[in-house]
């Protein structure tokens, strides 16, 4: 199998496989004569054999073909692989024909102008290489596992810091995100790396630190389960294991930190390379949840029971207010009641700083934007109300908290404890809607804002209709995508007959 880029003036062999086998055909000649007619049949103007290594035995033979050219790793100009090069490739592990040549005619000029063959092939001397301070791959690599940058490393032919900075537009760069056609600015979705704002930052910092005590390898049978690679990699690198992202080395695809998996059923096999990420410091789904819920439930007590320091009166709370208090307070209730003993999470943690994004939409949107205008003396909930307005707010509010209850049981015994398997939803309102949790939700804090009639609460509403509406939304394609033709599409993904 041979993998090829065609470029608008060349051909560039990338990789070529076959099975060890058929090793005797010389399938690797086979392919590059096969690849240089492609070249001439196709009116390109180069081919590009790839990296040649001439100590390896394997791509030797790329230098058998006429005329063949080798850039020079300082200058970037194509001399002819011929028997000056190929002579200096027999001495040194490093060659630029150009420091070569450098060096021959100072040593020339040292001479007094005398040079010979033996000067122009680099004297017996060592080769200084106090420009690469780690010349060989295995001294770069161990480098760079430390923390060094590939600028610091200065890899023969790569642009140095300060070239990059002086000649690339950094913060201007096409980036192309998955599902659009296009090159778009540098805009991309949660789902996409992080940029780095270069404005502030230095080129030369890393995006993500490397574990330094990583193993090589690791023993594992191929009936352990999944979790157990991770597991072993967090004990032989003294790292938690929540932190570990590991991915195949032969295609990125993530391994999944699942106990029903085996090893074997991963793909993964005898030596194969997998690569392992730090995602940084996290913090545990639950503890998330539950630290979010909590806010609510702190600053409607403290609005609540302060009106006469917040608000400076001393009357009494009035029915709806005292109404309102009561019903946000049960919400958030059962929300860390659920947390506790209901909800099953298909991630173990997230990173640590996501709790302030998640904290902010509940603790400041429905704590303190709620709070302070529902419990103000001048507020609508401060004035009497139509007793059916009332009422009917607060059935809408039974219906939705006791259905919002059910479906999450509902999703709860689709899910093995401790997997990550799902199954297809039934049950109340799963004909309805993809979601028909969050449908109730939505029920809920329509009676809520019934009661209160504060438009702090229909700006919670709002937002948090919006996003449980893109969440739905995102759930139904990934239904369609994971059952095919086993699940009923909806129409609707979160109100029937609306969204």
């Amino acid at each position: 199998m041979g993998v090829l880029d065609l470029l608008p003036h060349c051909i560039s062999g990338v990789y070529f496989i076959y099975h060890q086998d058929f090793e005797k055909w010389s399938f690797g000649k086979l392919s590059a004569l096969t690849e240089a007619s492609l070249a001439l049949e196709g009116d390109y103007q180069y081919y590009y054999m790839g990296f040649y290594i001439h100590s390896c035995a394997k791509m030797r033979y790329k230098g058998e073909y006429r005329p063949s050219y080798i850039l020079d790793p300082e200058t970037y100009d194509w001399n002819p692989l011929d028997g000056e090069v190929r002579q200096l490739l027999d001495k040194k592990k490093y060659v630029s024909l150009a420091r070569e040549r450098k060096r021959a005619t100072s040593k020339a000029n040292v001479e007094g102008g005398i040079e010979d063959d033996a000067s122009k092939q680099g004297d017996e001397t060592p080769d200084d290489y106090s420009d690469y301070p780690l010349p060989s791959a295995a001294e770069g690599g161990k480098a760079v596992m430390k923390g060094m940058s590939l600028f610091e490393l200065k890899v023969p032919g790569w642009m140095t810091a300060e070239e990059v900075e002086e000649k690339v537009e950094l913060g201007d760069q096409a980036i192309k995100v998955k599902g659009h056609p296009k090159l778009l600015p540098a805009r991309i979705s949660d789902e996409q790396q992080a940029l780095v704002g270069w404005d502030n930052s230095d080129v030369r910092d890393r995006m993500c630190k490397p574990i330094k005590s990583l193993p090589e390898s690791i023993p594992i049978n191929r009936d352990d389960s999944a979790q157990e690679i991770f597991q072993k990699i967090a004990d032989a690198s003294k790292f938690s294991i929540h932190r570990l992202r590991v991915t195949k080395g032969s295609d990125g695809s993530p391994i999944p930190k699942s106990k029903e998996l085996t090893v074997h059923d991963t793909g993964l096999r005898n030596r194969s390379a997998v690569d392992v990420k730090d995602l940084g410091p996290q913090i545990a789904w639950k503890t998330v949840f539950i630290i979010e819920y909590l806010g609510p439930l702190l600053i409607h007590p403290l609005f609540y029971y302060g009106r006469k320091l917040i608000y400076g009166t001393s009357a009494p709370p009035s029915e709806l207010q005292k109404l309102s208090f009561i019903l946000i307070n049960l919400h958030f209730l059962k929300r860390e009641w659920e947390t506790l003993r209901v909800h099953r999470f298909s991630a173990d943690t997230m990173p640590l700083l996501n709790i302030f994004k998640n904290s902010g939409h509940y603790w400041v949107l429905s704590g303190v934007n709620i709070a302070y205008w529902i419990y103000s003396p001048n507020a609508p909930t401060a004035r009497d109300s139509n007793p059916l307005i009332t009422y009917l707010g607060v059935a809408l509010f039974a219906i939705g908290e006791l259905g919002n209850y059910s479906t999450h049981l509902t999703l709860k015994n689709l899910r093995r404890p401790g997997s990550t398997d799902r199954g297809i939803p039934k049950g109340l309102g799963f004909n309805l809607v993809t979601c028909p949790n969050y449908m109730f939700e939505t029920i809920a804090w329509i009676g809520i804002w019934l009661v209160n009639w504060s438009l702090s609460t229909g700006v919670f509403l709002a937002f948090s209709f919006t996003t449980m509406a893109i969440w739905a939304k995102k759930k139904e394609r990934r239904y369609r995508k994971e059952f095919g033709d086993k699940y009923k599409r909806k129409s609707f993904v979160i109100l029937p007959g609306i969204y």
